[in-house]
């Protein structure tokens, strides 16, 4: 799957009528990063989930900016190390919720020094856990965890308890 510019210099994925919209704060800088979430974004293709990636070139304002743009008609979900978190049981419920609403939702992966708390206190927070990891992990985690829990609903044996 390419990723293909737009008008407003944003690189997206085509994966048709998008439910869930992944948001990262730049393109992944190393090559095993850069292929993982090209692998799990073209898994993910068809099932209602396209991924964003803005340029690194932004800051933080810009980029909080364009992804609140993007997300005017749907909800808009931030990363956060001090978001809400749980299981693989947890991001099914959600995966199933955000797949049913009649809005989009746009999860976004902060950038290299996450999100400021004026922004993180205007929006709902979720978290991959405990741990800092950077923006390319967190892409990797959470569109393998988007992937699993589509994996779960279709009832394939991908997931194993």
């Amino acid at each position: 799957m390419s990723l293909r510019p737009n008008p407003d210099g944003v690189n997206t994925t085509a994966i048709g009528m998008a439910r869930i919209v992944i948001h990262t704060h730049g393109k992944a800088r190393e090559k095993g990063y850069s292929h993982l979430i090209q692998k799990y974004a073209e898994r993910l293709e068809g099932r209602g989930v396209s991924l964003t990636i803005h340029p690194d070139r932004l800051n933080h304002d810009a980029y909080v900016s364009k992804i609140r743009d993007a997300a005017t008609n749907g909800n808009l979900i931030l990363l956060d190390e001090n978001g809400e978190c749980g299981s693989t049981e947890w991001m099914l419920e959600n995966w199933k919720k955000w797949k049913l609403s009649n809005k989009s939702t746009h999860l976004a992966i902060g950038p290299v020094d996450g999100f400021r708390e004026d922004t993180t206190s205007m929006h709902p927070t979720i978290s991959l856990g405990p741990l800092t990891m950077t923006y390319e992990m967190a892409a990797v985690v959470l569109l393998e965890q988007l992937y699993r829990a589509s994996e779960i609903e279709r009832g394939s044996a991908y997931h194993r308890e």
